[in-house]
């Protein structure tokens, strides 16, 4: 079967089953495996009393291969008895195991080798087990208890456990380079117009009055000459040379409005000379994540007053991959 979907409800004669491992693709394609990070607090950490020969994992949730864990007491763990001369290094793992006679994620001690210069077990990851690794602890020869010191936090280390993020990205590189054709292809028509325009007034005297008035002694007659079109054609042209001069290096971005599908609707671009508001980026229209509409603010030195406002129109291919943009 080519084409995949899901979920459904099923219907009169039409019944629609899914599997445990449907539920585990989809999430296991947008969310990495790792542990779930709550109010600041990461959770599964893993302690000792330092009393006998047992270590305990506290309360948490994690996310192994789109399956979920979850852990609501703290969870005691037995570890074998040292030997007498040499160190070993256990490890405490979150194992993931998809055998039909196991089914399950929990937390297990994977004992190390005694040795001279021990090193801590490698994780086993392959088509049916999966583990995390929360911490590694050194058993100490010729002892009795596991010392809490002897504890080493492996939770936050990527390659053994990590955090669980999303694995969708919005492609804001599409949207800087959208920015960095227009600064180049209308960079040098406002710099020309603006010479153009600078020429055209060499030469020129300007004297402005009320009302136009009789020659002086020396024969020159004041014209009074209305300069509001004049005045307006330099704003403009003005306002034209400060969107220059705006440069990317100079700006930063901050991404807001995330939708369902983990797409961020609104692009916030300040300067950061002083962080004033550059331009937006939001977009709207249509469905997530195929998106009709990409509006584009720009506003003056002072922040707030828009300069300008831009509509493009977002076209997509049958794949729903974004093709044009006009």
């Amino acid at each position: 079967m080519a084409q995949k979907y899901y979920f459904f409800n099923s219907a009169p004669g039409d019944e629609r089953l899914h599997q445990a491992s449907d539920f585990a693709r989809y999430f296991g394609n947008v969310l990495t495996s790792g542990l779930f990070s709550l109010d600041n607090q990461i959770g599964l950490r893993v302690q000792s009393d330092g009393t006998d020969m047992r270590s305990y994992v506290e309360i948490g949730k994690a996310l192994i291969k789109g399956f979920a864990y979850e852990n609501d007491a703290d969870e005691y763990l037995l570890h074998d008895l040292p030997e007498v001369t040499n160190n070993r290094i256990d490890r405490v793992v979150l194992r993931l195991d998809l055998r039909n006679q196991n089914r399950f994620i929990k937390v297990f001690v994977k004992s190390g080798v005694a040795d001279a210069a021990p090193v801590p077990p490698e994780l086993q990851r392959d088509n049916f087990i999966y583990e995390l690794s929360l911490a590694k602890i050194l058993v100490r020869a010729n002892t009795s208890t596991i010392n809490p010191a002897d504890i080493t936090d492996e939770r936050l280390d990527e390659q053994l456990c990590g955090i669980v993020n999303s694995m969708i990205t919005v492609p804001t590189s599409q949207f800087q380079d959208d920015w960095n054709a227009w600064y180049a292809a209308n960079i040098p028509k406002y710099e020309s117009e603006w010479q153009d325009f600078i020429d055209g007034l060499a030469g020129a005297t300007f004297v402005q009055t009320v009302n136009g008035t009789a020659p002086d002694v020396d024969g020159n007659v004041e014209v009074a000459i209305d300069t509001t079109a004049i005045d307006a054609e330099l704003d403009a042209m003005s306002a034209q040379i400060g969107i220059l001069s705006d440069k990317t290096d100079d700006l930063k971005m901050v991404k807001s409005s995330k939708d369902a599908n983990g797409i961020f609707t609104t692009l916030t671009y300040r300067r950061k000379s002083d962080d004033s508001l550059f331009a937006t980026s939001v977009l709207s229209g249509g469905t997530s994540p195929n998106y009709t509409t990409r509006t584009v603010t720009y506003y003056e030195q002072n922040g707030t007053t828009v300069r300008k406002a831009v509509a493009y129109t977002l076209s997509y291919d049958s794949d729903g991959m974004l093709v044009s943009e006009v």
